[in-house]
């Protein structure tokens, strides 16, 4: 999803140039993304700034669909208030237009496979926020309660591995690895890898 005529059509020329990728619509704004979202979609590749209104919306509205894509953020924005506000919508990834074509494909897979890519200059910004930020406040519920393991998986999702990874480094099962995040994601109460990485840093409960 993206306003820019040129820039959309040079996006979908690298998507089908891709042979294990395939382009299944396009969309410039709001509207045209409500649209597309109505489909089954693998993945959504989307800017913040459409035509119409934000792309924030389709985030959450992509998300409340009965299959739920991974979701790209693609965009120029790389201030605090964009780059927090995309994470806490639940975008799985965060990639700035500056990015040359080869390391977008490669976003565009690792994000397809459960990863989430964050450009350099928004992931330093991030961890000088998280450094700086105030002590979280404690948790004391029981019901967000993490188990050890869903912290020790939590922490390989804050490192950008996919589930197959995540499932190879702690010697389970990609299903154990999917029951986990579900677990994770209900006890914090978030819809995406992005959010709980974001909330488990804001609680403190993983640190960098």
């Amino acid at each position: 999803m993206e306003d820019d005529p040129v820039i959309r059509q040079h996006l979908a020329r690298i998507f089908e140039g891709a042979a294990d990728l395939i382009l299944t619509g396009e969309a410039r704004s709001v509207a045209e993304g409500r649209e597309l979202i109505k489909q089954p979609l693998d993945l959504l590749v989307l800017d913040l700034g459409l035509e119409d209104g934000s792309g924030l919306t389709l985030i959450a509205e992509a998300l409340k669909t009965a299959t739920p894509p991974r979701i790209l953020v693609l965009t120029v924005f790389g201030d605090e208030t964009s780059v927090m506000s995309a994470l806490a919508a639940g975008a799985d990834g965060y990639v700035l237009k500056d990015s040359p074509d080869d390391d977008l494909l490669d976003n565009v897979r690792q994000t397809l496979n459960g990863g989430s890519p964050i450009s350099a200059s928004v992931a330093a910004y991030l961890l000088r926020h998280l450094r700086t930020a105030p002590p979280p406040t404690p948790e004391p519920s029981d019901e967000t309660h993490l188990t050890t393991r869903e912290l020790e998986l939590l922490k390989l999702l804050a490192k950008g591995l996919s589930n197959k990874e995540v499932a190879l480094a702690l010697e389970i099962s990609h299903y154990t690895v999917g029951d986990h995040i579900k677990a994770i994601y209900r006890k914090l109460a978030v819809r995406s890898r992005g959010e709980a990485v974001f909330e488990a840093f804001h609680r403190g409960l993983i640190r960098q």
